[in-house]
């Protein structure tokens, strides 16, 4: 499934952009003994207060079962009406039971456990098939979590204070570039600070996110986002685009993601449930 290693490959850039550590919170802007917060430093406090976070309910991880709908993703990748020998492949992949183990400090895993016993061995085509459906499936539930972790981890509008970031006010609203980090990240935000577009670059491509929000007791929270990754030296033509998109439950007063779905235009569309959560957090 080609769709779940690009998205392995995007998370692997945003990991780059070095946001605080879950269930930390974001560090103050650092001000002097009796001098007064910037402009700067008072936006930046302000937007981040806005939207919800790990930092805010405390979360470090959360283990969760998963039901991917094998029908979708087997039919999408098809292209077509399925058959029998795609029945059986879905039949199939239902019996194996799957558990999310996601850690927000990175180094979520994903467990796998096919059936201990079937009426017949399996020959080496399902063999083959359920390895890359695991795969396929690890790659794009753990990639899932850093992007998401970096959407909610408090780091929005790089809270940091002013000598961090440039601020730079558009007709739009404002634009945020941080200082001094091993790659570029860009911030923009309209005139209510909801952010538009959360853009990186580094030696192997440039990503593009533009989040979407829903209100939660907390402040804002990411409701999708729409990913467009481009090689670097390539023209937009090469570039990929995909669509992710959430619900939300919540396990202990804190909402954790209840569905996933993943979609890369064209090529595979994923859908995700998940219940059985438990979460390991810290109120603060």
């Amino acid at each position: 499934m080609s769709a779940a290693t690009s998205l392995l490959a995007l998370s692997c850039v945003f990991i780059n952009a070095q946001a605080p550590p879950a269930g930390a919170a974001p560090p103050a802007p650092t001000l002097q003994s009796g001098s007064a917060a910037s402009p700067n430093d008072t936006l930046l406090a302000k937007a981040t207060s806005l939207y919800d976070s790990t930092a805010k309910s405390g979360l470090h991880s959360f283990d969760c079962q998963v039901h991917p709908d094998w029908k979708k993703i087997v039919s999408s990748v098809k292209k077509g009406a399925p058959d029998a020998a795609d029945d059986a492949k879905v039949a199939l992949l239902n019996t194996v039971k799957i558990t999310l183990h996601a850690r927000l400090n990175g180094g979520s895993t994903l467990d796998w456990q096919p059936p201990e016993s079937l009426e017949k061995p399996l020959d080496p085509a399902a063999t083959s098939m359920l390895n890359k459906a695991h795969q396929g499936i690890e790659n794009t539930l753990v990639g899932f979590v850093k992007l998401w972790t970096l959407l909610v981890n408090g780091s929005v509008a790089e809270s940091l204070g002013s000598d961090e970031v440039n601020v730079a006010r558009t007709g739009e609203g404002f634009t945020l570039r941080s200082k001094d980090k091993r790659y570029p990240l860009t911030e923009e935000f309209d005139r209510d600070l909801l952010l538009k577009h959360f853009i990186t670059v580094d030696s192997a491509s440039a990503v593009d996110i533009a989040p979407t929000y829903r209100p939660s007791a907390r402040g804002l929270l990411v409701q999708s986002f729409v990913a467009h990754i481009q090689p670097t030296g390539a023209g937009p033509a090469a570039a990929q685009e995909m669509h992710i998109g959430l619900e939300y439950q919540a396990v202990s007063a804190i909402q954790i993601p209840a569905r996933i779905t993943v979609e890369v235009p064209n090529v595979v569309e994923m859908d995700f449930a998940l219940d059985g959560c438990v979460v390991n957090a810290a109120l603060n």
